[in-house]
């Protein structure tokens, strides 16, 4: 009898991407927060965005409601969100 072994991980996708720079401090900043679509994921986000004001010296957060979870949010939101913030933090919340 012959066994095959299969590997079933995926080569990762843009592996030789950078990632965005990081902000030094959130001191001052306006943070985006992308609810993923779930049910809670926006009473979870309005828990960060409590905690990174209080806690982190945010000035401020932007929250952006994706309908649905099953779709990435329209790249036009998502450039116009990225334009008004410091930094972006996508949520998923059951």
């Amino acid at each position: 009898m012959t066994v095959t072994l299969v590997d079933p991980t995926l080569r990762v996708a843009n592996a030789g991407a950078t990632l965005a720079p990081r902000a030094d401090s959130l001191d001052g900043a306006v943070i985006g927060l992308v609810s993923n679509g779930k049910t809670h994921a926006p009473a979870i986000l309005q828990r960060v965005a409590q905690n990174l004001i209080e806690a982190h010296g945010a000035s401020d957060t932007v929250l952006m409601l994706k309908p649905t979870a099953n779709l990435p949010a329209a790249p036009e939101e998502v450039e116009a969100l990225a334009a008004d913030v410091t930094a972006i933090i996508a949520a998923i919340g059951d």
